[in-house]
């Protein structure tokens, strides 16, 4: 038994001694390298390098932008020439209002009590559980509450066999395709957070289907719980909270509508007043505006900055709701013009 149990014991240190230094030199991630990411051919965990980047640089900047990667193109040096804060772009992919809400405290809890916050919503603010997230390695959030054994938890699950296997065959992979697309710009995340704004990518007319993942499941009430936390947060401390709808390519809007997206957006007039970019209009029709149907170009989001802070939109565009003014007084007309363009493509 003696002999069996030390067999088991080197077996397990000659893992252990494999696995973790695999795993951290390797990290396809960036956990272990969050202060220099590289670029692996995978996804970093965003939400976790950000976090931990803001946390520890939060005097360089002073207000932030919320939300999903279709508000990483969303140039907020833009904003910040405007109105002469210091924005960064705290979007990951598939960012969710309970998550952003986690970040906000952390923040808050820290002394860096931003001036403004801007939260882009849409369709995966509502139908996509942040439960899910928290057993996804590229989505995972940052262990905010300083425990060691949530840390320790935290970092454990970076370090399995399945993972090491995973991340040589995809880094492998990666550096012999020479024809791989960068939607990410990765030295811009210790600049202003954005995506790559100059990127050349032309949309695929063959693939213009909605953008759909086959976990969304609608949760309108937790949405709007959280986006109210939100609010009540920004109350609280006196900042500018300032929430828009961003806006969705025409074949993922029409499946939204037929997932409650247009209750989605009468439920949020109630919680707070919003920008809707939303609808079937003369950016969310047109194929060139967007790199597929999940995300918008960088030339879309300078129509939604100019729209929120320098009240510049095109008329027709206007008449079609884009860069609405919503209240919950005003939610009534956005809907009239929102069922009148549903019924008029119906047609």
């Amino acid at each position: 038994m003696k002999k069996f149990l030390i067999k088991v014991f080197v077996f397990v240190f000659l893992i252990a001694c494999l696995i973790i230094p695999v795993n951290y030199l390797v990290d396809p991630y960036n956990v272990f390298h969050a202060d220099k990411i590289r670029d692996n051919g995978i996804e970093p965990n965003k939400n976790y390098i950000k976090t931990k980047y803001i946390i520890e640089n939060g005097e360089k900047y002073d207000s932030y932008l919320f939300g999903s990667s279709r508000v990483g193109f969303i140039d907020v040096d833009a904003i910040s020439k405007i109105t002469g804060e210091r924005f960064y772009n705290m979007m990951y992919s598939e960012g969710l209002p309970a998550e952003n809400l986690n970040t906000l405290k952390a923040m808050i809890k820290k002394g860096e009590i931003p001036k403004t916050v801007m939260l882009g919503v849409d369709d995966i603010s509502y139908l996509v559980d942040p439960m899910l997230h928290e057993k996804q390695l590229f989505r995972m959030a940052f262990p905010y509450d300083g425990n060691l054994s949530n840390k320790v938890s935290f970092y454990l699950k970076y370090m399995d066999t399945y993972t090491t296997m995973q991340s040589i065959q995809t880094t492998n992979a990666y550096k012999n395709d020479e024809k791989q697309e960068k939607m990410s710009d990765l030295s811009q995340l210790y600049i202003n957070g954005c995506e790559n704004l100059n990127l050349e990518l032309t949309f695929d007319e063959n693939a213009n289907i909605p953008y759909w993942a086959d976990y969304y499941k609608e949760r309108i009430p937790e949405c709007m719980e959280e986006i109210g936390q939100i609010k009540e947060l920004c109350d609280e401390y006196q900042i500018r909270l300032i929430v828009f709808t961003n806006p969705i390519h025409y074949t993922t809007y029409s499946k939204d509508v037929r997932h409650e997206y247009l209750l989605f957006l009468e439920e949020l007039a109630k919680v707070v007043p919003y920008y809707n970019f939303s609808g079937y209009n003369g950016v969310t029709l047109n194929n060139a505006n967007y790199f597929e149907t999940s995300h918008y170009k960088p030339i879309v989001g300078e129509k939604i900055t100019s729209a929120i802070f320098e009240d510049k939109i095109d008329d027709d565009l206007k008449s079609q709701g884009f860069g609405y003014y919503v209240t919950p007084d005003s939610f009534s007309e956005l809907l009239k013009i929102l069922e009148n363009q549903r019924d008029s493509i119906a047609q």
